[in-house]
């Protein structure tokens, strides 16, 4: 009895001083979420990257929030169409004069930066000077089927107004239609219902997005999976490339962590191709075929864009199975083909990837969506 009224006695102030420590633990946390970025920075939430039962994903219209790609935090906006933009803004169905429709994956999305910086935005601000608006309808992880579903949704169910479209086809776009999406028997899209989350992962996010301690806890456990990552990583290139483990280069960092991927290596590697890259491409083509072809009967001019991932720049910068097959397709149909390998494989060496590439991705930093820009705006014809 003694020892349990001992411990009464010291459990009881034990309880006060955690209740404290919570408490202010909350309200501290409460402070930062609304008074700095750095909160929103580190853990942003992705609650404007929504389900579409017409075609499978898209942006909430009218947003503007923090996003975060790998290490780069950015300002992202959308429109009143759900299309990433400069700033939150509404966007008419008509239009007086040209506008130009653009259509891609996270690419053309412009995966770590703000529409300014992205291709698409000045391919737009150049445009404007010549009074042509232009609207990026792209969202990472898009593929043909999509575009051709959201091309359709635009016109036919929003009445959206639009006088060319043009489409910027990945590599990974034939993966995509290979292996990422599904239709039924008669060939309509299959978009998954929403699931709920697991309570564990609902319980951890609670913490870490309103607790200082939960949030401590997280971003320890993510520094450490991203230092146990680089050490792989650097041992990897180490090995492979005959570089002292602590002296490797940036260089042969650069060229394992962002080549040799499975979405990217289908148009030279032979077993890529057998598992996915001739069934993904027959698939991209037909639903290609269907989409300029609705195009066509609405008088709408289509052009289509090609460009490398690092795995072409350094392994395959003719591309015959990609970039030769599109533009022979292109030809057989009239439709404008943008050529946009060359401005990236013509002298191309492991130095492309440092200048034209975010550090560890195979997205385009700003320097590369400028080039892409540029050699865009040299060949695009209206």
């Amino acid at each position: 009895m003694r020892l349990f009224a001992s411990l009464k006695a010291y459990l009881k102030p034990a309880a006060i001083v955690i209740g404290i420590i919570l408490v202010l633990d909350l309200a501290l946390a409460q402070i930062l979420k609304r008074g700095t970025e750095f909160w929103a920075g580190t853990y942003p939430h992705m609650d404007h990257r929504v389900r579409s039962a017409d075609y499978h994903h898209t942006f909430a219209p009218g947003r503007e929030v923090i996003e975060r790609w790998g290490r780069i935090t950015y300002r992202f906006a959308t429109n009143s169409l759900g299309f990433k933009d400069a700033a939150p803004r509404a966007v008419k169905a008509k239009r007086d004069g040209p506008r130009l429709l653009l259509l891609g994956d996270s690419f053309t999305e412009g995966a770590g930066y703000g529409f300014p910086e992205t291709f698409a935005g000045r391919i737009a601000a150049a445009m404007d000077k010549n009074g042509v608006e232009v609207l990026n309808a792209a969202v990472g992880s898009y593929a043909p089927i999509i575009y051709n579903l959201k091309t359709r949704y635009l016109l036919d169910k929003v009445g959206l107004q639009f006088d060319h479209v043009v489409i910027f086809l990945d590599v990974s776009d034939i993966y995509d239609e290979a292996k990422g999406y599904r239709t039924d028997a008669r060939g309509r899209l299959i978009v998954p219902p929403e699931t709920p989350e697991k309570t564990s992962r609902v319980i951890g996010h609670f913490l870490r997005d309103n607790s200082m301690i939960g949030r401590a806890f997280t971003l320890i456990r993510d520094q450490l999976s991203g230092a146990r990552k680089a050490l792989k990583l650097r041992w990897r290139a180490a090995s492979e490339s005959g570089e002292s483990f602590f002296s490797v280069s940036d260089a042969a960092l650069q060229i394992y962590a962002i080549t040799d991927k499975a979405a990217g290596r289908w148009t030279y590697d032979d077993e890529a191709w057998r598992d996915h890259g001739a069934d993904g491409r027959q698939k991209a083509a037909g639903q290609l075929d269907r989409l300029f072809t609705y195009l066509k009967n609405r008088k709408i001019p289509m052009t289509l864009a090609i460009y490398p991932w690092p795995d072409q720049i350094l392994f395959d910068p003719e591309a015959p199975r990609h970039l030769g097959f599109w533009r022979d397709w292109a030809a057989a149909r009239g439709i404008q083909f943008i050529d946009l390998f060359a401005a990236f494989t013509d002298g191309a060496s492991v130095e492309t990837l440092l200048r034209y590439f975010i550090a560890g991705d195979f997205h385009w930093n700003e320097q590369g969506h400028a080039l892409t820009a540029a050699a865009f705006l040299r060949q695009f014809k209206d």
